[in-house]
């Protein structure tokens, strides 16, 4: 067996095996597209990502809000450009970026409720394995460089990821940019790049109605940009459909207004913030788990391994370009690790193919073996998630136990006809309370995205910042809190308020 190296258009040195012999199907020098032993890892990651994404609780907090936005989206038969829900923001732009996955999981829960909304998680985390393992063919990885960046892969989304969020779209679409880009500098045959196009103008269409990150889906640009001769022809055709795929949304002519709103001046903002992925990433890691710490560190790391050194002048500056944008997203709050990660699968896998792995058979035979224990443990750790959840009907979150004898009371007491009423809450209750008594307006949807009045109030409760900016109970009819908030004081010395006290601890309520 021959190997030369070849420099490719991603900036990484991988061999070309100009022979394959039966020993070389694991040899580090094949690549996933030479078949054997490959297939059964891809299989197995699959199996694995399905089996354990189906036994994941579904304990996101955001979840209730997405269901009932994806509930308002079928029932109106439109995509809202006006706030639906808070009557403290009556007419304010609103703009459901995530509609798509919203109205997924709003058909998977009126098909199935809890077992449907699990099944749909865990075809999302199968296509986020299928679409890493199909970008691996596409820029031809080594076996050893798929197997090990597939495996953290799919621990990265499925730790660090609660069940049934949209950055799952994100993860399942951006691979797909990337093989996009690679197929198209490779030279395929006309009937493989039509089909290239179609899937990354579909990839597009997603991304863009998925979530607010969809302008990343613009970074495997840079394998046209490193290449040593830029096409820029070809890199003109990937420009073109994805903004062709980006026109695909309800949402075409709002996009710049969209992003404005979204990424202006947010409520709960800052290095105090108590939403956790709000948190800075360095700041983070001082407390991070040791896994976490040393993935973080592996990544800050890339730009000094071989690959990318030995990398020509021009790869080195447009892959270092997605990098650095992947360490600002990080920098700027932990939650941008993901996205840090999806900017760099092509350096990780170049960074693994230069590694000294195992080429004795006995030794490989025990990282695989090391490789099945850890996936086994992943699938005993959605057990014991499972198990330690309490099982709160109808979803096992943390804020319905406490609230379901409120949602009770309150949907008898509210039943009848006429406008919504208005109703005054907390940050953390919001997103299930508009979920589960829709006849109501909450004063806070869970979002709390926007510095309205009572987003600020709520910040200001929540990070003990300047003195206490009460929200406009007076205008509202009905007021939940718990009992240790600072405003519900005031509200009972109100006459004309009934106070109603509830069989769980620290809550409490007081109606018209």
């Amino acid at each position: 067996m021959m190997k030369t190296p070849e420099r490719t258009g991603q900036g990484v040195v991988l061999p070309t095996v100009t022979e394959k012999p039966e020993s070389a199907l694991e040899d580090n020098s094949a690549t996933v597209r030479d078949g054997g032993w490959a297939r059964w890892d891809f299989l197995l990651c699959l199996a694995v990502a399905v089996t354990s994404a189906f036994m994941v609780p579904l304990t996101d907090p955001d979840l209730p809000m997405h269901l009932r936005t994806g509930a308002w989206i079928l029932d109106n038969g439109r995509v809202p450009l006006t706030e639906p829900f808070a009557w403290t923001r009556a007419g304010a732009p609103f703009y459901a970026y995530s509609w798509v996955p919203e109205v997924l999981y709003e058909l998977a829960w009126r098909a199935g409720g809890r077992s449907a909304l699990s099944a749909l998680h865990a075809l999302l985390l199968g296509a986020v394995v299928v679409t890493a393992w199909d970008l691996a063919r596409a820029a031809r990885w080594s076996v050893w460089a798929t197997r090990l960046t597939l495996a953290v892969h799919l621990l990265l989304w499925h730790n660090w990821l609660l069940a049934t969020r949209p950055q799952l779209f994100t993860a399942i679409v951006l691979p797909m940019a990337w093989a996009g880009a690679y197929r198209l500098t490779s030279g395929s045959t006309r009937e493989s790049s039509w089909r290239t196009l179609v899937l990354l103008l579909l990839a597009n269409a997603v991304a863009v109605n998925s979530h607010l990150v969809f302008p990343l889906m613009l970074a495997p640009a840079v394998v046209f940009l490193s290449a040593p001769e830029v096409r820029w022809k070809n890199l003109g055709i990937f420009l073109g459909v994805t903004l062709a795929g980006w026109a695909i949304s309800p949402y075409a002519l709002h996009l710049g207004r969209m992003l404005a709103l979204n990424f202006g001046r947010n409520a709960l903002q800052g290095a105090a913030s108590p939403i956790k992925e709000m948190e800075g990433g360095f700041a983070f890691l001082l407390h991070a788990p040791l896994g976490i710490q040393l993935i973080v560190g592996g990544l800050l790391l890339l730009p000094l391994v071989p690959s990318f050194a030995e990398s020509s002048r021009r790869a080195r500056w447009w892959f270092g370009l997605a990098w650095l944008a992947g360490l600002g997203l990080f920098g700027i709050a932990i939650r941008g690790m993901l996205l840090w990660w999806l900017l760099v699968l092509p350096l990780v896998a170049g960074a693994i193919a230069t590694l000294p792995l195992p080429s004795m058979r006995s030794t490989r035979r025990a990282v695989v073996a090391c490789w099945i224990v850890a996936i086994t443990i992943m699938i005993g750790q959605s057990l014991k998630m499972r198990e330690e959840t309490p099982d709160a009907a109808p979803l096992p979150l943390g804020s319905a136990a406490p609230l379901e004898p409120a949602v009770r009371w309150l949907s008898c007491a509210t039943k009848g006809g006429g406008r919504p009423q208005r109703a005054i809450t907390m940050f953390n209750y919001g997103s299930y309370l508009t979920w589960r008594l829709p006849r109501l307006s909450w004063s806070i949807d869970g979002r709390v995205i926007f510095p309205d009045s009572v987003a600020r109030s709520e910040a200001g409760q929540f990070l003990d910042r300047g003195p206490l900016v009460e929200p406009p109970w007076r205008s509202a009819e009905v007021v939940l809190l718990k009992a240790t908030h600072a405003t519900l004081p005031t509200v009972i010395r109100e006459r004309g308020w009934q106070r109603i006290s509830l069989a769980v601890p620290d809550s409490s309520a007081a109606v018209t």
